[in-house]
């Protein structure tokens, strides 16, 4: 089978997304599967925009048994959509509508760019909470297919499994598929990932922008710093600025010492941080799925979040602590109840690990997103 997916950004950096791409492709070309990578445009709708015409134009979908487009790559794509799929099947990877990622101040010119999309043979959603938004908008069930992202690929990892960038065709916009990640700055400063003997650790693992709630956690912290813990900030801190600015503001006000940031690391790193980690908090207003909770929760962590789309349903209630969004003093009364209380932190550890053991794999992922490849391409059976 050749399978084209058009997406857009740079599938070097480190977020969620681009990690079940890579996780998900490299199963596919091990069974076989021959897949293109195709990076039409920089992420931004002004970049999608400027690039269409163009990409429209020269892409062909006729090579291929089935043309997989991701949702981010909505605007890019929207033009030529519905002619692709007059020529061949097409699939549409959706682990968030950005209107509905965006919040309230969703415009109709996202839902426009959308449309075409719901419109594909099958669509493909990260979660049941996923499937419930596109039924919502309109999709017939049976042309949906959930494909919830693995938690075990840093497992693999350390028993010496193949989890690894896949190779192929991918295309970066400019020619380059590489990305430079700042640790931090001056006022914060790095640090080893050798934890300190004398420290329990909160962990976030997330990019700084406002629907992670890396702001909220920061200000909360700094209201309820313990003596001997410490908060560690892993992921991209510079994909806003602006907020970033905020972040680091509310940090200052921590006590001197309590905050790591660790920036975008590298998978063996991630692995140290999540095994020297004593909880996971991260509390999203949004989450397609949450593929960092899941892999949280395979480390045994007790986690802290936000009761919002499918978070509740993964983590499950033993495991978790759950408050509402934007809630810094809810937030900051769970986090001291979870820092105070050691008996809970082990009633829930214990939890976590069994929970985990209930969540889909990266295998079990790539065979339901190929369930719905050749559902659309009338494989399915041969």
């Amino acid at each position: 089978m050749r399978i084209a997916f058009l997406s857009v950004g740079n599938p070097a950096r480190r977020t969620g997304g681009y990690l079940y791409h890579r996780e998900l492709f490299a199963r596919l070309r091990a069974q076989g599967i021959h897949l293109d990578e195709i990076y039409a445009a920089g992420a931004s709708l002004e970049a999608q925009l400027a690039a269409a015409p163009g990409f429209v134009a020269g892409f062909d979908p006729t090579p291929y048994d089935a043309v997989v487009v991701d949702a981010l790559a909505r605007a890019v794509c929207a033009p030529g959509l519905d002619a692709w799929r007059a020529l061949r099947p097409l699939v549409a990877l959706v682990h968030e509508l950005p209107s509905v990622a965006a919040g309230p101040a969703q415009s109709a010119a996202e839902l426009a760019y959308e449309a075409p999309l719901l419109r594909a043979d099958r669509l493909i959603a990260v979660s049941a909470d996923g499937a419930r938004i596109l039924s919502e908008r309109g999709v017939a069930p049976e042309r949906i297919v959930v494909a919830s992202g693995g938690f075990d690929r840093l497992r693999m990892q350390a028993a010496g499994g193949n989890a690894q960038a896949p190779g192929g065709s991918a295309q970066a916009p400019g020619g380059s598929a590489q990305c430079a990640f700042p640790v931090c700055s001056a006022q914060l400063r790095p640090s080893s990932l050798i934890p300190q003997p004398s420290s329990l650790t909160v962990l976030c693992v997330a990019q700084w922008i406002a629907r992670k709630g890396v702001l909220e956690l920061a200000q909360a912290w700094a209201t309820v710093a313990r003596a001997g813990w410490r908060l560690e900030l892993v992921g991209e801190l510079d994909a806003d600025p602006a907020y970033a600015r905020e972040v680091r503001a509310a940090l200052a006000g921590a006590p001197e010492g309590s905050v790591v940031l660790r920036g975008a690391v590298d998978d063996a790193q991630l692995a140290v941080a999540y095994g020297a980690a004593t909880l996971f908090a991260m509390p999203s207003r949004y989450e397609g799925y949450g593929i960092a909770f899941a892999e949280a929760l395979a480390h045994g962590l007790p986690v802290l979040g936000c009761a919002v789309g499918p978070v509740p349903a993964l983590v499950g209630p033993e495991a978790s602590l759950l408050v509402p969004p934007n809630d810094v003093p809810a937030l900051a009364a769970a986090l001291a109840r979870l820092m105070d209380d050691p008996a809970l932190r082990a009633r829930m550890a214990a939890a976590a690990s069994s929970r985990a053991a209930t969540l889909p794999t990266w295998d079990d992922c790539a065979a339901r997103f190929l369930v719905a490849v050749e559902a659309a391409a009338g494989l399915a059976g041969r």
